[in-house]
């Protein structure tokens, strides 16, 4: 079964997992998307692709001003 027919069959039948289960998907759901972040996070540090504080700073108060 493909990715997207897995994503589909779980999709469609979500409504029958009893809350435990639900609890325990929804927490390795988490733990991979964090685990995920970190990852991609360590290879922006490798590849140099930062942003400065300053910029970030920056980045920041335009947004303000645009409300």
């Amino acid at each position: 079964m493909k990715t997207v027919e897995k994503r589909d069959f779980i999709h469609s039948h979500l409504h029958r997992v009893k809350e435990p289960l639900i609890n325990d998907i929804y927490e390795k759901m988490v733990s991979s998307i964090n685990e995920i972040l970190i990852n991609e996070s360590e290879e922006d540090i490798k590849r140099g692709d930062l942003i400065s504080h300053e910029s970030l700073k920056k980045e920041v108060l335009n947004w303000r001003s645009t409300k």
